[in-house]
């Protein structure tokens, strides 16, 4: 009955699960480059993972347990998006992150970037920036 309990319950369990799998693979994923290929996954397996270990030291095992688990799967996402991207199978651009000349005003005209004028109370307004195609 012992080695039952040795396998899926308390400090045992977390010993195999958080601080073994999980640790091992966020080092992979720091390794193959994550935090500057895949900030996203990586950062947040590291994030699961120090809060898993700090729930286990409150002696919540299960959730420590789902934190654990959500580690290693950011983290093993990190690896493949950072083993890709250095690869060059995936392009690292972002559709937050577009050229100037790619962005439209809402209305579909011109790009979103230029400058404004507008009157606000009979004075002028003016600003380096187009704010929604403020005409």
């Amino acid at each position: 009955m012992g080695s039952m309990l040795s396998t899926g319950c308390g400090p045992f369990g977390y010993l195999k699960k958080v601080a073994r799998e999980s640790s091992r693979s966020v080092a992979k994923a720091e390794a193959a480059g994550g935090e500057e290929n895949a900030p996203y996954e990586y950062w947040g397996s590291v994030t699961y993972l120090e809060q898993s270990k700090i729930l286990m030291g409150y002696s919540e095992y299960e959730r420590s347990f789902d934190y654990g688990e959500r580690a290693k799967q950011l983290a093993e996402e990190a690896t493949k998006k950072a083993e890709m991207r250095r690869k060059g199978q995936m392009e690292q651009s972002s559709d937050a992150l577009a050229k100037p000349d790619e962005l439209k005003n809402p209305d579909g005209s011109g790009t979103g970037v230029g400058t404004a004028t507008g009157t606000v109370g009979g004075g002028e307004v003016k600003a380096g920036v187009s704010v929604g195609g403020g005409k």
